[in-house]
Formats: structure tokens, C-alpha cells, sequence
């Protein structure tokens, strides 16, 4: 009985320890934030489906999805991609508006639901 008892013992611990080395004991926000905008060349002489689409690898759940940015712009939708992290569009017409050839940088920022605050950027082509 004492065997057992020990062996769930210890078998708990380390079940606690792997899940604090993944989370880094911060359940509530993501350490290493990553995006990537869609399309990644942007077309300025033509309509390439109306929205700008952000995907991160930010569980949906841990946003605050009012305060979602794309370089100051507002969403239009915050959502979840197939993976449940966030998916953000926006207009094209206003993200075409701060951009120039031959690139630009775009960045997402938002806030965590339980406090804290989020960016990350990416690089994309433009084409007058």
C-alpha cells in the first residue's frame, strides 16, 4: 500500500514539473508570439478579397479580442484558426493605406484577457 501510494506520489510531481517546463507556469499569455499576414505580397493597384487575414499561434481563449490591432488598425473579426489560436482580418483598403513598395512591416497587437499586452510582427511585399 505504501509502494502505491508513493508511486502516485511521485508520478504526480512529475506530472506537475512537465506541465510547468510547457507552460512555463504562465497559462495566461504566450512567451514567444509569432503572426503571419495574408497575402504576403500586397497588390496596391488591385483588390485582393477585400480583408488583410493575421494568423498567430495565440490561443484564442487568452485574448482580448476588442483590443486586436493590425499597426494601429482595428479588426473587422477576431476568430479562431483550425488550431484554435487567433485569426484576425482586416480592411484592405485602410492596411493598403500606411503601406509603400517595396515592403512593410505589419504588426499585431492586442491585449491578454487577464492582463498584459501582446505584439509581434511580419514583413510583407508591396507592389504598386
Amino acid at each position: 500500500m505504501k509502494n502505491a501510494l508513493l508511486g502516485t506520489l511521485v508520478v504526480a510531481v512529475v506530472l506537475v514539473l512537465v506541465g510547468q517546463a510547457f507552460s512555463n507556469g504562465k497559462m495566461d499569455e504566450v512567451d514567444d508570439v509569432a503572426i503571419m499576414v495574408s497575402p504576403q505580397t500586397l497588390l496596391l493597384s488591385s483588390v485582393q478579397g477585400g480583408e488583410v487575414s493575421v494568423h498567430s499561434n495565440i490561443p484564442l481563449g487568452l485574448v482580448d479580442r476588442a483590443s486586436v490591432e493590425l499597426s494601429g488598425i482595428p479588426a473587422i473579426s477576431v476568430g479562431a484558426d483550425s488550431r484554435g489560436a487567433l485569426e484576425a482580418k482586416f480592411n484592405e483598403a485602410a492596411v493598403k493605406a500606411i503601406v509603400a513598395a517595396p515592403e512593410a512591416t505589419l504588426t499585431l497587437t492586442g491585449a491578454y484577457a487577464a492582463g498584459g499586452t501582446f505584439a509581434a510582427s511580419d514583413t510583407v511585399r508591396v507592389v504598386d
